[in-house]
């Protein structure tokens, strides 16, 4: 059976996730945004009526500012408001009014609740403003003169504003004053007419058991309502007002739930309509992304399998700047270094016999170290050996004292010989620590030399010390006064007699430059480099009477390696000049 391509199944996963995405949002919205947006806007109405009752029952409003307040949030919160007595009777309903002076000076307050939705435009756009002078047909609330349902509102020089339709038939009354007072709805409210109240409240009141049980509580009732004249969806929520644990007043609030559910059922019907073009379009985008997609995996599965063949010399043209681009770049490496690893492996097999060859050359430096100690230390044992035999042998009162010089001699040599070696190994071991300090190295130098001057004296040598700008060094200083000492005794034991050793300290760099020179036989230049090695010596002879241990040098070595010093060793046309830096 022929394998599915990875197109295929990038077009095939991509599509389905899509239309199932797409097939979720669907059935969300159309199952459960009307119950989500229904649930939120109740949460939202209870808490924001909450709050205005904490606020109405915390402060004493007079009735200017409390028609303000039921004004603000009405239109803030596109609801209607009013508040109630415990037994449902209207105390204040909408505060839209207009407020006139008759001429006698009698004050009518002209309600704009029941003005049609399609006239406020008209009434808002009249600019009405205190101190306009306006005629009214309409009629008054029933057993006052003081509350007036308008009809027709003229204003001078305008055209007729605000109409209340279905009663141009009934015997209006007529009124008209200059304007005092008003309080206009804002221009996007769009609620309900406050008329709607009224019919809530003939449809809650009396409340039933449940409902006014709850409000004792001092819980808020809040509840799906269809009026039933014209079947609308109405949120109908009552919150109580306490005073002394009673409920003092009800503040009642009702809004619309119609345009939820007309949007919702236009929601549907639009996705019906689109679901098809849809579903197509996201086909056709799930395949051009596989295709995208799948092509620079298709090229790099290419150049693999070249690779896989050895033909390291295929390159991938993807420069993108994503992964892709990333993988690329990594094959390109791949393949460089796969073409690059077989000659490594070849060099490997080189260097692992150099590593050979380098481990016999430690091991036959290991056997000469022991060969060199055992000389070392054979000689010195054979001289205190006979030394002692002759003491025992009881030889004359005379040479006594001579055999016991020449035995001390000799084990001091030795216990020099132990000492160097033994601060060797500790060298090498790393595990010396540094105790820096600063310092001026000529004092050192001046103290050694004072140290040395029986070694001096005994071959009348002179020490010559040139400063130029010293800088403090900073380093350990018990180290360095070594480092000295033993290049300054090398250079005492390998003079000329009666000459000069010429000692150098500069600056160079903020850096101090020591160098020690002395006059006599230069070293051969193939064996400069060998003289740090331990028990190495120029002078093949190793003339017991002119050599050392043969450590000195390598304990120079070591020392200001510790210190990330520069240092060597250079012919002179005198003599030998050994340096270092710090």
């Amino acid at each position: 059976m022929k394998r599915r391509g990875v197109v295929f199944k990038l077009f095939a996963i991509t599509a389905l996730f899509f239309l199932l995405f797409y097939a979720i949002i669907m059935l969300g919205q159309l199952l459960f945004f009307e119950k989500f947006y229904q649930h939120k806007k109740m949460a939202d109405l209870e808490k924001k009526l909450l709050a205005f009752e904490q606020q109405y029952a915390q402060k004493q409003w007079d009735d200017t500012r409390m028609d303000r307040e039921i004004a603000l949030f009405i239109t803030r919160y596109k609801t209607q408001l009013a508040i109630l007595t415990p037994e449902g009777h209207m105390k204040r309903e909408t505060p839209f009014r207009i407020t006139i002076r008759e001429n006698d000076g009698h004050f009518v307050k002209i309600s704009l609740s029941l003005i049609h939705p399609s006239e406020r435009e008209n009434l808002l756009n009249a600019n009405l403003m205190r101190g306009d002078w306006i005629e009214v047909e309409g009629l008054f609330e029933e057993g006052t003169n003081d509350f007036f349902y308008p009809v027709v509102i003229k204003k001078e020089g305008a055209q007729d504003i605000g109409s209340l339709k279905g009663v141009e038939e009934l015997e209006l009354d007529r009124i008209s004053g200059q304007i005092t007072d008003l309080l206009l709805p804002d221009p996007n409210h769009l609620n309900l007419r406050q008329g709607m109240l009224w019919l809530a409240l003939d449809e809650w009141f009396p409340l039933s058991e449940a409902h006014e049980s709850k409000l004792n509580n001092g819980q808020s009732v809040i509840e799906e309502w269809t009026e039933p004249w014209t079947g609308m969806r109405l949120l109908v929520a009552i919150q109580p007002v306490m005073k002394e644990g009673r409920v003092n007043e009800l503040i009642m609030a009702i809004t619309s739930l119609q345009q939820i559910s007309e949007a919702n059922d236009a929601l549907q019907l639009f996705y019906m309509y689109i679901g098809i073009g849809g579903c197509a379009l996201i086909l056709l985008l799930s395949l051009i992304f596989s295709k995208i997609v799948a092509k620079p995996l298709l090229s790099l599965n290419r150049i693999a399998l070249r690779m896989a063949r050895l033909d390291f010399s295929v390159k991938s043209p993807i420069r993108s700047q994503d992964e892709f681009g990333s993988l690329s770049d990594s094959l390109n490496g791949l393949s460089e270094k796969l073409d690059t690893t077989l000659q490594e492996l070849q060099q490997a097999n080189r260097q692992l016999r150099e590593d050979m060859e380098h481990k016999q050359r430690i091991e036959q430096m290991q056997k000469e170290f022991v060969s060199n100690a055992s000389h070392e230390l054979k000689t010195p044992l054979s001289i205190v050996r006979g030394f002692a035999e002759g003491l025992k042998d009881g030889v004359g009162e005379s040479k006594r004292e001579r055999y016991l010089d020449v035995i001390l001699d000799e084990t001091g040599k030795m216990e020099a010989l132990v000492r160097d070696m033994l601060e060797l190994t500790k060298l090498e071991s790393g595990t010396i620590k540094l105790r820096k300090s600063s310092f001026w190295v000529s004092e050192l130098m001046e103290e050694i030399v004072d140290k040395l001057s029986h070694h001096l004296n005994g071959k009348q040598l002179k020490v010559v010390t040139v400063t130029a700008n010293e800088p403090v060094v900073h380093a350990d200083q018990e180290k360095i006064e070594q480092v000295i000492f033993n290049i300054l005794v090398n250079a005492i034991r390998y003079a000329v007699p009666g000459s000069e050793i010429t000692v150098r300290i500069e600056d160079e760099e903020g850096r101090v430059r020591m160098s020690i020179e002395n006059e006599g036989d230069g070293i051969p230049p193939d064996q400069l480099e060998h003289i740090w090695e331990r028990f190495y010596r120029a002078e093949r002879s190793r003339n017991r009477k002119t050599g050392g241990t043969g450590l000195g040098l390598a304990i120079v070595k070591h020392i200001l390696e510790l210190h990330e010093s520069k240092y060597g060793v250079v012919n002179t046309q005198k003599g030998v000049m050994f340096y270092f830096i710090l």
